[in-house]
């Protein structure tokens, strides 16, 4: 089943820049990990796809990643699940479960602004 995702980092829906070759260039470790698994990232179904089944080896529990894409939507799961075993490979997050409640949290009230993690990554700046 392809799920239609569109890009949304909270429940109000907004545009991002954010496509999935920009992901994959800010989350290599992802990156290799998802081809390894899945293959060629064509869209954000093969990603999300990656996602869950990386979910478990980074630590991620089954119901952390369903309350995941209820909250931040398909792709902003997607991402996070990237964006954590980047930052946990890298030694920048500990908790990859509690790092997720956060992020989950921070959308809950409309503070979780996941792009500019991305856009920092490629700067390197790794935020």
């Amino acid at each position: 089943m392809d799920l239609d995702i569109s890009w949304s980092t909270h429940t109000n829906t907004r545009s991002s820049d954010i496509d999935v070759p920009m992901l994959m260039a800010s989350c290599p470790h992802f990156a290799d990990m998802a081809r390894g698994t899945q293959g060629y990232m064509k869209d954000w179904n093969d990603v999300h796809r990656a996602a869950a089944a990386l979910r478990p080896v980074v630590g991620i529990s089954e119901d952390a990643w369903n309350v995941a894409n209820k909250v931040l939507g398909p792709a902003g799961a997607a991402a996070s699940i990237a964006l954590i075993l980047d930052k946990s490979s890298d030694g920048q997050v500990k908790s990859p479960g509690g790092y997720l409640r956060g992020l989950i949290e921070k959308a809950q009230v409309g503070e979780l602004h996941l792009d500019r993690s991305f856009y920092g990554r490629l700067s390197g700046a790794g935020v």
